[in-house]
Protein backbone atom coordinates (compact mmCIF):
# COMPACT_ATOMS: atom_id res chain seq x y z
CA UNK A 1 0.00 0.00 0.00
CA UNK A 2 2.66 2.48 0.94
CA UNK A 3 4.23 1.81 -2.49
CA UNK A 4 0.90 2.74 -4.51
CA UNK A 5 0.87 5.80 -2.31
CA UNK A 6 4.26 6.59 -3.21
CA UNK A 7 3.91 5.88 -7.32
CA UNK A 8 0.92 8.38 -6.73
CA UNK A 9 2.31 11.38 -4.82
CA UNK A 10 5.24 10.96 -8.20
CA UNK A 11 2.95 10.59 -10.69
CA UNK A 12 0.94 13.82 -9.45
CA UNK A 13 4.32 15.99 -8.77
CA UNK A 14 5.33 15.17 -12.45
CA UNK A 15 1.91 16.32 -13.69
CA UNK A 16 2.44 19.68 -11.88
CA UNK A 17 5.16 19.96 -13.42
CA UNK A 18 4.40 19.50 -16.89
CA UNK A 19 1.55 22.19 -16.30
CA UNK A 20 3.72 24.69 -14.65
CA UNK A 21 6.45 24.52 -17.41
CA UNK A 22 3.22 24.92 -20.20
CA UNK A 23 2.19 27.92 -18.67
CA UNK A 24 5.38 30.07 -18.56
CA UNK A 25 6.00 29.32 -21.98
CA UNK A 26 2.51 31.14 -22.67
CA UNK A 27 3.56 33.79 -20.60
CA UNK A 28 7.08 33.97 -22.40
CA UNK A 29 5.28 36.92 -24.86
CA UNK A 30 4.09 39.00 -22.44
CA UNK A 31 7.07 42.15 -21.52
CA UNK A 32 8.32 41.31 -18.85
CA UNK A 33 7.18 44.27 -16.03
CA UNK A 34 9.72 43.77 -14.03
CA UNK A 35 11.41 47.30 -13.49
CA UNK A 36 15.22 46.92 -14.19
CA UNK A 37 17.79 47.38 -11.59
CA UNK A 38 19.52 51.22 -11.22
CA UNK A 39 22.66 51.67 -13.02
CA UNK A 40 24.70 51.71 -9.96
CA UNK A 41 22.99 48.52 -8.82
CA UNK A 42 23.54 46.78 -12.37
CA UNK A 43 27.30 47.82 -12.56
CA UNK A 44 27.65 46.24 -8.68
CA UNK A 45 26.01 43.58 -9.46
CA UNK A 46 27.92 42.69 -12.68
CA UNK A 47 31.09 41.43 -11.95
CA UNK A 48 34.26 43.22 -12.85
CA UNK A 49 35.47 43.13 -16.64
CA UNK A 50 38.47 41.08 -16.61
CA UNK A 51 41.02 43.26 -19.03
CA UNK A 52 42.08 41.42 -21.88
CA UNK A 53 45.34 42.52 -22.66
CA UNK A 54 45.31 43.91 -25.81
CA UNK A 55 48.39 41.85 -28.18
CA UNK A 56 50.64 44.46 -29.49
CA UNK A 57 50.95 44.01 -33.42
CA UNK A 58 53.78 42.81 -34.56
CA UNK A 59 56.15 45.17 -36.65
CA UNK A 60 56.26 45.10 -40.38
CA UNK A 61 58.98 42.84 -42.05
CA UNK A 62 59.93 46.63 -43.68
CA UNK A 63 59.95 48.34 -40.32
CA UNK A 64 62.05 45.88 -38.39
CA UNK A 65 64.80 45.14 -41.27
CA UNK A 66 67.41 46.92 -39.76
CA UNK A 67 69.25 49.29 -41.90
CA UNK A 68 72.94 48.01 -42.31
CA UNK A 69 75.20 50.14 -41.57
CA UNK A 70 77.74 51.71 -44.06
CA UNK A 71 80.95 51.68 -44.10
CA UNK A 72 81.55 55.09 -45.77
CA UNK A 73 83.27 57.14 -42.80
CA UNK A 74 80.93 59.79 -41.84
CA UNK A 75 82.53 63.07 -41.88
CA UNK A 76 80.65 64.59 -39.45
CA UNK A 77 81.39 61.79 -36.83
CA UNK A 78 83.90 63.02 -34.16
CA UNK A 79 86.97 61.31 -34.76
CA UNK A 80 87.76 58.16 -32.21
CA UNK A 81 90.22 59.30 -29.89
CA UNK A 82 93.34 57.06 -30.04
CA UNK A 83 94.10 54.51 -27.42
CA UNK A 84 97.18 55.95 -25.47
CA UNK A 85 100.65 53.69 -25.90
CA UNK A 86 100.78 51.33 -23.26
CA UNK A 87 103.85 52.13 -21.23
CA UNK A 88 106.98 50.68 -22.04
CA UNK A 89 108.89 49.29 -19.80
CA UNK A 90 111.79 51.04 -17.91
CA UNK A 91 115.19 50.42 -19.86
CA UNK A 92 117.57 48.03 -17.94
CA UNK A 93 120.91 50.55 -16.83
CA UNK A 94 123.44 49.80 -19.37
CA UNK A 95 126.53 48.62 -17.26
CA UNK A 96 129.39 50.07 -17.40
CA UNK A 97 132.27 48.77 -19.63
CA UNK A 98 134.83 47.35 -18.26
CA UNK A 99 138.46 49.07 -18.25
CA UNK A 100 140.73 48.01 -20.53
CA UNK A 101 144.21 47.10 -18.68
CA UNK A 102 146.56 49.71 -19.87
CA UNK A 103 150.05 47.57 -20.88
CA UNK A 104 152.72 48.20 -19.15
CA UNK A 105 154.81 50.89 -20.64
CA UNK A 106 157.60 49.01 -21.96
CA UNK A 107 161.01 50.22 -20.76
CA UNK A 108 163.93 50.57 -22.77
CA UNK A 109 165.66 47.77 -24.01
CA UNK A 110 169.08 46.62 -22.05
CA UNK A 111 172.15 47.83 -23.40
CA UNK A 112 174.42 50.79 -23.69
CA UNK A 113 174.07 54.29 -23.32
CA UNK A 114 175.05 57.64 -23.03
CA UNK A 115 173.56 60.71 -21.52
CA UNK A 116 174.05 64.27 -20.90
CA UNK A 117 174.47 64.84 -17.08
CA UNK A 118 174.84 68.43 -15.37
CA UNK A 119 176.46 68.34 -11.91
CA UNK A 120 176.34 71.71 -9.67
CA UNK A 121 177.17 71.97 -5.72
CA UNK A 122 180.53 71.66 -4.07
CA UNK A 123 182.99 74.13 -4.24
CA UNK A 124 183.06 74.08 -8.37
CA UNK A 125 186.35 73.05 -8.64
CA UNK A 126 185.64 69.32 -9.57
CA UNK A 127 183.61 68.40 -12.47
CA UNK A 128 182.10 65.49 -13.85
CA UNK A 129 182.60 63.36 -17.75
CA UNK A 130 179.73 64.43 -19.64
CA UNK A 131 177.92 62.72 -21.62
CA UNK A 132 178.23 59.91 -18.97
CA UNK A 133 178.26 56.17 -19.66
CA UNK A 134 174.96 54.17 -18.93
CA UNK A 135 174.25 50.41 -18.61
CA UNK A 136 170.33 49.76 -18.85
CA UNK A 137 169.88 46.07 -17.20
CA UNK A 138 166.25 45.07 -16.59
CA UNK A 139 164.50 48.42 -17.35
CA UNK A 140 167.20 50.11 -14.34
CA UNK A 141 170.11 52.10 -15.34
CA UNK A 142 173.37 52.49 -13.89
CA UNK A 143 175.83 55.39 -14.84
CA UNK A 144 179.78 55.93 -14.80
CA UNK A 145 180.60 58.93 -12.69
CA UNK A 146 184.33 60.22 -13.78
CA UNK A 147 185.75 62.89 -11.79
CA UNK A 148 188.06 65.13 -12.79
CA UNK A 149 190.16 64.35 -10.03
CA UNK A 150 191.67 61.20 -8.06
CA UNK A 151 190.65 62.95 -4.61
CA UNK A 152 187.12 61.31 -4.07
CA UNK A 153 187.30 57.75 -2.27
CA UNK A 154 183.56 56.73 -2.43
CA UNK A 155 180.24 58.12 -3.11
CA UNK A 156 176.52 57.86 -1.33
CA UNK A 157 173.09 58.13 -3.05
CA UNK A 158 169.97 57.33 -0.82
CA UNK A 159 172.40 56.27 2.09
CA UNK A 160 174.24 53.80 0.20
CA UNK A 161 177.69 53.86 -0.25
CA UNK A 162 179.19 53.08 -3.57
CA UNK A 163 182.98 51.68 -4.10
CA UNK A 164 185.70 53.07 -6.69
CA UNK A 165 185.79 50.97 -9.89
CA UNK A 166 188.51 53.31 -11.24
CA UNK A 167 192.43 51.68 -10.72
CA UNK A 168 194.64 53.86 -8.46
CA UNK A 169 195.99 56.87 -8.96
CA UNK A 170 193.50 57.91 -12.14
CA UNK A 171 190.50 59.82 -11.97
CA UNK A 172 187.82 58.50 -9.49
CA UNK A 173 185.13 56.74 -11.13
CA UNK A 174 181.76 55.29 -9.58
CA UNK A 175 178.82 53.48 -10.49
CA UNK A 176 175.79 54.46 -9.37
CA UNK A 177 172.30 54.10 -9.80
CA UNK A 178 170.28 56.59 -11.93
CA UNK A 179 166.70 57.14 -10.10
CA UNK A 180 164.86 59.18 -12.87
CA UNK A 181 166.20 61.24 -15.79
CA UNK A 182 165.10 65.38 -15.64
CA UNK A 183 165.19 65.58 -12.20
CA UNK A 184 167.79 66.54 -9.56
CA UNK A 185 169.32 63.49 -7.93
CA UNK A 186 171.29 64.21 -4.86
CA UNK A 187 174.29 62.93 -4.31
CA UNK A 188 177.52 62.94 -2.19
CA UNK A 189 181.25 62.24 -2.59
CA UNK A 190 183.41 62.11 0.21
CA UNK A 191 186.85 63.78 -1.01
CA UNK A 192 190.46 63.35 0.46
CA UNK A 193 191.82 66.59 -0.79
CA UNK A 194 191.63 68.26 2.21
CA UNK A 195 193.45 67.70 5.85
CA UNK A 196 190.49 65.35 6.55
CA UNK A 197 188.48 63.81 4.28
CA UNK A 198 185.20 65.40 4.09
CA UNK A 199 182.07 64.26 2.55
CA UNK A 200 180.79 66.94 0.20
CA UNK A 201 176.92 67.16 -1.29
CA UNK A 202 176.13 67.38 -5.06
CA UNK A 203 173.16 67.57 -7.67
CA UNK A 204 173.21 65.35 -10.88
CA UNK A 205 170.78 66.07 -13.63
CA UNK A 206 170.72 63.64 -16.29
CA UNK A 207 169.02 64.58 -20.11
CA UNK A 208 166.71 61.84 -21.27
CA UNK A 209 166.30 63.96 -24.53
CA UNK A 210 170.03 63.30 -24.99
CA UNK A 211 169.81 58.90 -24.08
CA UNK A 212 171.23 57.48 -26.76
CA UNK A 213 171.78 53.89 -27.59
CA UNK A 214 175.50 52.83 -28.20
Amino acid sequence: MMKKRNVCRLAALWLALFLLSGCAGGKESEPSQVPSPAPEQSQAAEPAATSVPTATPEPSAELAATPEPSTEPDPTAAPEPSAAPAPSAAPEPTKAPEPTPTPAPQGPEDGNYTANVTLSGGTGRATIQSPAQLRCAGGQFTATILWSSPNFDYMKVNGTRYELVSAPGSNSAFEIPVAAFDTPLTVVADTVAMSEPHEVEYTLTFDSASLTKQ
